[in-house]
């Protein structure tokens, strides 16, 4: 009888011996290799500070919902990949912290990649207080991407990404297929820093989607991030997928705009475009259906024409996918634009590759616009009679227009974040996902605008290159 107790008491046992958690740490590529794939939930696989030369690691494993396998370096910033390093990563619930790639470029065309296959993706993985700074291919025209998400549930944080150079987008996710669509990514408070014009297309700084999958949906969050200075090219955020959300972010002196260039049903909110008067600083650039765009600030833009602070095109009648699609059903509405040069542009594109179709069922509700600079507040390429506008106070150097669909009244000017702003106390039009402020702020009799009003607290931090990536690294 006690015999059988015995057994019985370490059969229950087996299942608490791989409870206890293990940590490696690992000198080289050869001791990498061999302890890699030993790792169990909850183990911790250290590299060692130091220069990681011409590395390409592949971490795979599955961990499990609270704890994950962990790649880490054994002190955050100290651990170097150099020459032609690059990582891919496979399988569940596994965290990767602590890695800088300076000094060389990726063999491959990803540095960073949440797959290791075709069949093999990323699925609950966490990239976090990672680097990548000037990590790019000798020549130009050499096009890699730094990440490439697939898979689902995937996160992507605190993490420095600057200086890219050569072709291809910064990060780029692909909801291809069943393994990768409605994938909930996460992108939250990474510093996409300085990217100089590549003078062509292909310089995103990140694009969630391609034209080929753009009726796929993606429903990934990009959230609380910094752009500073991504002048890769015109589109900064490319949006080709649907479901989307642009969530409080800042974009900050950047020579472009937020394009949701293909796909449906975006949302764009609390962000914030702070263009301190730079030429070619845009804004929102609108084409395809059912998308929201509400609570956002636009600052000191001075970008015009397809770079105007908020630009509705027109499409193409027939069009393939991977064209101008038209647009339809899209709501803007409690959004401030703050001494703006080209606060609208409507219908824009009309007369080029055949975009003769018009925007339909475009809203523009309880919008506030100040810039008492400008004349042009609102500029039409085309009929506009498909966007119809309501209870916006629209104020330019002629003061107060009295266009169809505005109101009279005062607005008031006053700071937040040591950034100018206007507001007003007019009432606005109720949306029912308009409960919020861009600060945060329950509204309660909610007026036209972003700002409920001057004496607000902000609950939402503003993004900004001091609380966006690792706090161990600036440039």
């Amino acid at each position: 009888m006690k015999y059988r107790l015995l057994i019985l008491s370490f059969i229950f046992l087996l299942p608490t011996l791989h409870l206890s958690a293990k940590s490696y740490k690992v000198e080289n590529q050869s001791q990498y290799k061999e302890k890699v794939k030993d790792l169990l939930p909850g183990d911790t696989l250290i590299l060692a500070n130091g220069i990681w030369n011409n590395c390409q690691l592949v971490f795979k494993g599955n961990g499990e919902k609270g704890k994950y396998i962990y790649l880490a370096a054994e002190t955050p910033g100290k651990v170097t990949l150099e020459g032609t390093s690059c990582l891919r990563l496979s399988g569940q619930w596994l965290h990767i912290s602590g890695l800088v790639f300076i000094k060389g470029f990726t063999p491959k065309k990803t540095i960073i990649d949440f797959r290791t296959s075709s069949k093999d993706n990323a699925y609950n993985c966490v990239l976090t207080n990672c680097v990548i700074d000037k990590y790019n291919q000798l020549a130009k025209d050499s096009t890699d991407h730094w990440i490439e998400v697939w898979g689902k549930k995937n996160t992507i944080e605190y993490c420095y990404f600057g200086g890219k150079t050569n072709g291809g987008t910064t990060l780029v996710v692909w909801p291809n297929d069943s393994s990768s669509t409605n994938n909930d990514h996460h992108i939250y408070r990474n510093y996409f820093a300085y990217r100089p014009v590549l003078g062509v297309n292909g310089g995103e700084t990140i694009r969630i989607g391609t034209s080929q999958v753009c009726t796929n949906s993606s429903a990934s969050i990009v959230e609380g991030n910094y752009f500073e200075r991504c002048n890769g090219e015109i589109e900064i955020i490319s949006n080709k997928s649907g479901d989307n959300k642009y969530l409080n972010n800042t974009f900050y002196e950047c020579e472009g705009c937020l394009t949701l260039r293909h796909g449906n049903r975006a949302t764009v909110s609390g962000n914030w475009f702070i263009g301190n008067e730079v030429k070619g600083t845009g804004g929102v650039r609108v084409i395809n259906e059912g998308h929201l765009i509400y609570n956002n600030f636009f600052y000191k833009l001075r970008g015009d024409n397809f770079l105007s602070s908020l630009a509705i095109m027109n499409g193409i009648p027939n069009t393939p996918a991977n064209g101008y699609l038209q647009i339809k059903n899209v709501v803007v509405s409690n959004n401030t634009f703050y001494d703006c040069a080209f606060p609208w542009a409507f219908c824009v594109g009309f007369g080029e590759r055949n975009r003769i179709a018009r925007p339909e069922g475009v809203l523009l509700l309880n919008n506030l616009i100040y810039s008492p600079k400008t004349s042009e507040l609102i500029k039409k390429f085309d009929n506009s009679d498909g966007i119809k506008m309501d209870n916006n106070l629209l104020i330019g150097s002629s003061g107060v227009s009295k266009e169809e669909g505005t109101v009279t009244g005062k607005a008031f000017e006053a700071k937040v974040w040591n950034l100018e702003m206007a507001y007003t106390n007019l009432k606005a039009k109720k949306l029912p996902y308009v409960k919020f402020d861009i600060l945060g702020q329950l509204r309660g009799v909610t007026v036209i605008g972003a700002f409920q009003d001057k004496d607000e607290k902000p609950l939402v931090e503003l993004a900004t290159s001091k609380n966006c990536g690792p706090t161990w690294y600036k440039p």
